[in-house]
């Protein structure tokens, strides 16, 4: 028996950057430590998922066609801001939002209003390149052959039986429910990802109990299907059998101001039996968090943070 959780971070588009997820995994291990009263790399082994890379060249080929090659040091800045802003950083969040308004600038040849094209490319293209391969040959294998080996990596150090978490942001809330809902049987997974994942119970999700999705447009998606489909099942029926103490949940984690996202029960009787708890939280500073900006902060935010953390610690006192 395991003697310590594992814990997924997905990250959504808005993320640039390997250490998107560093100020989130730090909050995590302090709350955690706070309420469990034990030291957080005892108790928990915590995996980022970084999809991002599967995208970059794509966007950087289409970007440089589009706006001409004179844009790439715009473009680099930008994509520092956003780093910075996928953790936190209110500075760049307003940083990148106050050039949104630029309509030309010199060396951009004749594409107008950069900075909203390269949003356009960076965030809306992450969504239409993803869900270009759902035959097994593009981009969503692709990124399902990442969050496989970061659930081989958790399982190899957290141990193969370890009870699962996962927390997903914005469209990593898709990106997540999609490879755990495929991980479940709903379809069959791509090569890569087939060969990523040993076989072990958390590498088959069946030790999956704990579900946050931050910011999620999963609701979008979900018109896709007949009823609004079938959702993912949280905890894995297996978690019962593995770890009978466990209960789990499914928790999405929504601020009414973010446009982005929105809740998931009233979709169908299957959501709301699926979902545990549509939770309202305002994030971010009180004077931006008013706004859609607050799309970036959920899991830099300690009022989503220390409730998915008070959770955590209870999960694992119950190991």
């Amino acid at each position: 028996m395991s003697g310590r959780l594992a814990v997924m971070l997905v990250h959504g588009v808005e993320s640039a950057g390997e250490q998107y997820a560093a100020r989130a995994m730090s909050l995590l291990r302090e709350e955690f430590e706070r309420i469990a009263g034990v030291p957080a790399q005892d108790a928990l082994v915590i995996k980022p998922a970084f999809w991002a890379p599967v995208f970059e060249q794509g966007q950087e080929e289409l970007s440089d066609r589009i706006t001409g090659s004179g844009s790439r040091w715009l473009l680099d800045i930008l994509d520092g801001l956003a780093a910075r802003a996928s953790q936190g950083s209110t500075l760049a969040l307003l940083a990148a939002a106050s050039t949104a308004g630029l309509r030309w600038l010199p060396g951009l040849e004749n594409a107008h209003f950069p900075t909203l094209r390269w949003l356009i490319v960076h965030y809306l293209g992450d969504v239409v390149a993803y869900q270009s391969g759902l035959d097994g040959t593009g981009h969503y294998a692709e990124v399902q052959a990442v969050l496989a080996r970061t659930l081989h990596e958790l399982a190899t150090e957290a141990g193969g039986d370890a009870p699962l978490a996962v927390l997903g942001h914005s469209l990593g809330s898709v990106v997540s429910s999609d490879f755990l809902y495929d991980l479940q049987g709903g379809a069959p997974l791509g090569p890569a990802a087939t060969r990523a994942l040993g076989d072990t119970p958390l590498e088959r999700g069946e030790t999956f109990g704990w579900y946050y999705t931050l910011g999620s447009p999963l609701a979008l998606w979900a018109q896709r299907h007949p009823d609004f489909g079938k959702p993912l099942t949280v905890p894995h029926p297996g978690l019962a059998d593995r770890h009978p103490r466990q209960r789990g949940e499914w928790v999405n984690v929504y601020d009414p101001d973010d446009v982005i996202a929105s809740p998931l029960r009233p979709l169908s009787d299957a959501w709301a039996d699926a979902v545990h708890e549509d939770r309202r939280v305002g994030v971010g500073p009180w004077w931006l968090g008013w706004t859609p900006l607050a799309h970036p902060y959920y899991w830099n935010d300690r009022r989503v943070v220390t409730p998915i953390a008070s959770q955590l610690a209870q999960a694992w006192h119950r190991l």
